[in-house]
């Protein structure tokens, strides 16, 4: 059985968080492998890379303090 999340709960634009944490990011593409190209900045850098779905979570919406609040899918 696959418990990893199915990339239509992901589209452009969104606001993601690994479940790990990390950086907030977009998403930038949905690959056809199911794969989520997300990008972010690290301070001043510019990164990319990719994720499988089930190791995102989306992010509703930035709290003050750089808190967060998570939308669970």
């Amino acid at each position: 059985m696959n418990n990893s999340k199915s990339n239509q709960e992901f589209k452009t634009g969104d606001k993601v968080q690994l479940k790990s944490g990390g950086p907030i990011m977009t998403v930038n593409n949905i690959g056809k492998n199911g794969e989520i190209y997300c990008l972010w900045f690290a301070g001043d850098k510019y990164e990319k890379g990719h994720f499988p779905p089930g190791s995102l979570q989306l992010v509703v919406k930035p709290h003050k303090k750089g808190t967060v609040k998570y939308r669970d899918l």
